[in-house]
């Protein structure tokens, strides 16, 4: 229970609140603009040792992708990163100021994916776009100066939900080279049953009402809200999944289905760190130049990727 928010929390509240997207007559185009105007709550554009963005094929399908090199150094470790935004919202430019942080302080190349979003492409097009992302940056890792034995996947809420399917895939499908993953307040459940949705229905941030619209854009049908490709707290078999950080909000509705899948990884045998934030709502970790949390949880997964891609295998 969130019985005390910090300034700083109220003051990105306020922030939100004041967002004015009315003249946007579209409603999903208004919700996408609303969430591109959170950007300045991220603080200062950081500079990096080199920004490239590059369209791709992943599988037969064109995607943009945004590539983080903090260093001219080859043989860099690299993380996979998939926004957050619901499926349906999000971009490059949503994440751009927290990824530039975390390549800087983790010294890996970060790879932002701007997967294809619903309800234009409902699942599994982020899914496919993701992992096809992944298989496209293992076969050009020599010219991108990645070390192939030192690879991670993350993300941040839906893009949380994303990172977790595609490392459990990548697992299954005999990959090698992935160290570890972090999932900042993922997504893994779309029946929206916890004790924490009917705790904060209303928000902040996330609203039940919301979730409910955002899993029907996302979801063609209906069964696969049961979907471990779509809720990755239905999947079983997740022994193998490597060293996982798992950073949680207390005052978000997504914060009892985190701990379920942090619960349900480590009950499988899997070495995982639960982070919860105290006081903290959904999407502190791009309101850094609000919320001083916001740069401890880069912070915290930057070391985390840091140790697991410097650590002595075997």
């Amino acid at each position: 229970m969130c019985v005390f928010l910090s300034k700083q929390v109220k003051d990105a509240l306020d922030y939100i609140q004041a967002i004015d997207v009315q003249e946007i007559e579209n409603e999903l185009e208004a919700s996408r603009a609303f969430y591109e105007k959170f950007i300045p709550m991220a603080g200062e554009e950081e500079a990096v040792f080199q920004v490239n963005d590059l369209e791709i094929l992943s599988f037969d399908q064109k995607i943009n992708i945004r590539i983080y090199r903090p260093s001219k150094d080859m043989e860099l470790p690299a993380v996979i990163y998939f926004h957050g935004g619901w499926f349906n919202a999000g971009s490059l430019e949503t994440h751009d100021r927290p990824l530039r942080k975390l390549s800087n302080l983790s010294g890996a190349i970060v790879i932002a994916v701007d997967y294809r979003l619903a309800p234009e492409h409902p699942f599994p097009g982020g899914v496919n776009d993701g992992y096809g992302a992944l298989n496209w940056v293992m076969n050009n890792a020599e010219s991108l100066g990645i070390d192939l034995k030192r690879l991670a996947i993350a993300g941040d809420s839906a893009g949380g939900a994303l990172a977790a399917v595609i490392t459990r895939k990548a697992i299954q499908d005999h990959l090698q080279g992935i160290l570890c993953q972090v999932l900042v307040y993922p997504v893994t459940d779309a029946s929206l049953k916890t004790a924490s949705w009917k705790e904060f229905e209303g928000g902040p941030v996330l609203d039940y009402e919301g979730a409910v619209n955002a899993w029907d854009l996302y979801l063609s049908n209906n069964e696969d809200k049961k979907n471990p490709d779509a809720s990755p707290l239905c999947a079983n078999h997740l022994a193998g999944i490597p060293k996982s950080l798992i950073i949680i909000a207390e005052c978000d509705p997504l914060r009892d289905e985190a701990v379920l899948y942090a619960e349900k990884l480590q009950n499988e045998g899997v070495e995982v760190k639960q982070s919860m934030y105290h006081g903290m709502v959904h999407g502190f970790f791009q309101m850094g130049g609000i919320i001083d949390e916001g740069n401890y949880a880069i912070e915290e997964a930057a070391q985390f990727l840091f140790q697991n891609f410097n650590r002595k295998l075997g």
